[in-house]
């Protein structure tokens, strides 16, 4: 959250606690504190205001705490600012729901919930969006909610009812985080419904066919948990060249365009420009791959080379160097015509 706060295009940030611990909110703020604002050159925390709400105040505060943070983001839209909601988290927000409800002697719905919680959450997200202020100036609130199952039930009110309302979701995943895969965003449950919006904008800043690229990359990356699974069992050699390769093309899309390391000020960031550059590089390899072995190039010739030049592209060029990128693209790819 501090990285999307620290990159985020947005002029204003709110961070909403939500029945967060009191050590987790003092960590926010020094953390907010002391991070630098790539933007101003000051500190995040001059253009950051945190809406505090530890678990130990009244039931009444946490309700109202996500409600405070959208009406302080409305004033700064308002004022023609692009503002970001990070509220954290809308579980306990809920669960403050429920407790009022059950003390007012409110029928109970599914686990105890409200049964207007559905619309307290679509009247809570539609607050986002953007807007042309009065004085004519265009601006936007952006509401990022993070939800915390319990237990990880993604099927428990609160997730379900979310999923209706949200343009994307990025769900974390525990296995990820264990193998030290940041940031841990799971590709096969993560989802985003403004993909054509998304293309049409890649088409008007230069990249054409992103969404067909991106299409591929999401093929790939189902392709090859499937083939990870039946390695397993067979082993990796025992499948044919052709399938050996997904599982290459998948391996260097995780490692060299979904990993990113938060601690090098290299890798940090990331343009659009240079994450379109490093999905295209991706698949060219293993487009190259799939013709050697077509030619009867030995699947096992191919995965001796070294090919972690494409893992390495994204930390060893710039943030914004997407002809960096292509350049080490081309090298790769006349290296790999060289085993015909």
């Amino acid at each position: 959250m501090q990285q999307i706060a620290k990159w985020g295009d947005a002029d204003v940030i709110v961070y909403v606690g939500c029945g967060e611990r009191g050590n987790e909110m003092a960590d926010v703020l020094d953390g907010l504190s002391k991070q630098v604002d790539e933007r101003t050159g000051g500190y995040l925390i001059d253009r950051t205001v945190i809406i505090a709400n530890t678990s130990n105040m009244p039931m009444m505060a946490r309700e109202s705490s996500i409600y405070t943070g959208i009406t302080v983001a409305e004033f700064y839209r308002d004022m023609g600012y692009d503002v970001v909601v990070i509220a954290d988290s809308t579980s306990r927000w809920a669960e403050s729901l429920r407790e009022f409800a059950n003390r007012n002697g409110e029928l109970p719905a599914e686990e105890g919930y409200p049964a207007n919680l559905a619309s307290q959450l679509a009247a809570f997200y539609e607050r986002a969006g953007r807007v042309t202020t009065l004085g004519g100036r265009t601006a936007s609130v952006t509401v990022i909610g993070a939800i915390s199952p319990a237990g990880g039930d993604m099927t428990e009110p609160v997730t379900t009812d979310t999923q209706r309302f949200v343009r994307s979701l990025w769900l974390l995943d525990r296995d990820l985080a264990y193998s030290r895969h940041y940031p841990a965003v799971s590709w096969t449950g993560s989802f985003a419904r403004d993909v054509e919006a998304l293309g049409l904008w890649h088409n008007a800043n230069g990249h054409l066919g992103w969404a067909v690229q991106r299409a591929r990359a999401a093929a790939l990356l189902a392709e090859t948990d499937r083939l990870t699974s039946l390695a397993e069992i067979v082993g990796a050699m025992s499948l044919p060249g052709h399938e050996r390769m997904v599982l290459l093309g998948g391996r260097l899309l995780r490692d060299g365009v979904l990993l990113q390391n938060d601690l090098s000020a290299n890798d940090g960031f990331c343009s659009a420009g240079k994450g379109a550059a490093l999905l295209e590089m991706v698949l060219d390899v293993m487009d190259a791959c799939q013709r050697l072995v077509k030619r009867g190039v030995a699947a096992s010739t191919i995965e001796q080379m070294d090919l972690t030049a494409v893992t390495r592209a994204r930390e060893e060029t710039g943030p914004a160097d997407a002809v960096g990128v292509a350049s080490r693209c081309r090298e790769i790819l006349n290296r790999l015509e060289e085993l015909q």
